[in-house]
């Protein structure tokens, strides 16, 4: 009898060991198909067809452009290049007087990257996990420029390790559509633990985007020493902001 009592608790376990492996099978496979079936899904056509260098304006309203390279090596731009997967990048600064603003801008053609993990190169992530602190946040902030009005755009403010404040606001596009932030933490990590972190993002893109999870993106990055809002609300720049529609970023417009 005693022999037969402590039989049963093990068969159990191994019962229950079986389920778990087979379990854990099914929910890998059916994992693997939704990333065949994603991929299948994420090519659609382009939206935007320029190139990044000819959609940013040149000098402009008092405005001089000059544009700096992303890295000071052809490896080290290949190294940026291999961790944000970007189709085109570009960056260029543009100086009236006293006054710099330094755009960044990095496109992503359909089928290139998920939403989640282009959404982690942002100063929330790359700027903290550098040394930067972030000082302050705003998220979808409504403005306009004159009479036009922005899509809501992401604010933050953050100080460098030498002191200096960057005032930054940016736009993650998803379509053309302002990607949501809220739910970001500052500091993603990268690798295995960043994935499974964002895991919670995942599961929502998949509520918003269905099995395209590889969407047409645009990452839009403006930062200054001097007060964003003061730069966006003088009249003398409105002619600077509004040569930047070619990038989506206002109310009613496409991508060009």
């Amino acid at each position: 009898m005693a022999l037969l009592l402590s039989a049963a608790p093990h068969e159990f376990y191994n019962q229950m060991r079986k389920l778990s492996i087979i379990l854990a099978a099914v929910l890998l496979a059916g994992l693997v198909v939704l990333v065949i079936i994603a991929e299948l899904f994420s090519s659609t056509p382009r939206r935007f067809t320029s190139k990044l260098a000819e959609a940013l304006p040149g000098d402009v309203a008092g405005w001089q452009r000059k544009d700096i390279p992303l890295t000071g090596s052809s490896a080290e731009l290949a190294n940026v290049k291999g961790i944000l997967n970007f189709d085109q990048a570009v960056q260029v600064i543009y100086t009236k007087g006293a006054q710099q603003i330094l755009v960044f801008i990095a496109y992503w053609e359909p089928g290139r990257i998920s939403v989640a993990d282009a959404g982690t190169h942002n100063p929330d992530s790359c700027w903290v996990n550098a040394g930067c602190i972030r000082s302050e946040r705003s998220y979808g902030v409504e403005s306009a420029v004159g009479t036009r009005q922005l899509k809501p755009y992401e604010y933050g403010q953050y100080v460098t390790p030498s002191g200096g404040k960057q005032n930054v606001i940016f736009w993650h596009l998803v379509n053309a559509e302002p990607n949501r932030y809220q739910e970001q933490k500052t500091g993603w990590r990268d690798g295995l633990i960043g994935r499974i972190e964002r895991m919670p993002l995942v599961l929502k893109d998949f509520q918003k985007y269905g099995l395209n999870q590889k969407n047409e993106q645009m990452f839009i990055r403006i930062s200054s020493f001097y007060p964003i809002k003061d730069l966006l609300t003088d009249p003398a720049n409105e002619p600077l902001f509004s040569a930047f529609e070619k990038l989506g970023i206002f109310q009613g417009t496409e991508w060009k």
